[in-house]
């Protein structure tokens, strides 16, 4: 499927939220399509070094809803579906690049049960206290999972202030320990 891909420095991942500001004409336009079809949009982080300014993968959102800042700029909620790769990206005549995107396959990380109840136990419940000390980011989540391990290790790497190349190769680990060790000790670390 054809898709219009948004190139952010956001990192997100699937059962995330975040608030995008936009003001550009094409990502306007972007947004004012994807409501019209009812279909969502792919963001992705820059890359100077890819095709068009995109790398080949990204994560595909859904507007869940919109309104305006004081300065009447359009504000959007979006809701992250999955993730997927993106291939053959193109522009049209407003400059918004449009690319086929296929979703990943599998889950985003493999984890055992030790690792599980562990890792739920304590950072689930980490989590919950900094989204009720934080009434903006838990208005943005509808449903919250404080049980589900991977969906509060997702939350803590969008949440947590380092860069975002250490969150791309977190995302890209295959072994979820290596996720909750790291998640340990920065947050840890922090107390």
């Amino acid at each position: 499927m054809i898709r219009a891909i948004f190139p952010l420095p956001v990192f997100l991942l699937p059962g995330g939220y975040t608030k995008l500001r936009i003001f550009e004409p094409r990502y306007l336009s972007m947004v004012g399509e994807a409501l019209k079809r009812d279909h969502g949009f792919v963001i992705c982080k820059p890359s100077e070094d890819e095709q068009l300014d995109i790398t080949n993968e990204g994560i595909y959102v859904r507007i869940v809803d919109f309104s305006q800042d004081q300065n009447g700029q359009l504000l959007v909620d979006v809701h992250a579906q999955h993730r997927v790769h993106i291939k053959l990206p193109f522009q049209n005549n407003q400059s918004l690049t449009y690319a086929t995107i296929s979703e990943f396959s599998g889950p985003l990380w493999k984890h055992s049960d030790d690792t599980v109840s562990h890792f739920t136990s304590e950072m689930g419940e980490m989590l919950s206290h900094v989204f009720y000390q934080h009434p903006q980011i838990d208005a943005l989540y509808q449903e919250k999972h404080f049980e589900d391990p991977v969906w509060v290790a997702s939350r803590w790497l969008e949440l947590l202030p380092i860069k975002n190349s250490e969150k791309h190769k977190l995302q890209s680990s295959v072994n979820f320990e290596q996720v909750v060790n790291f998640l340990h000790t920065v947050l840890y670390k922090s107390q």
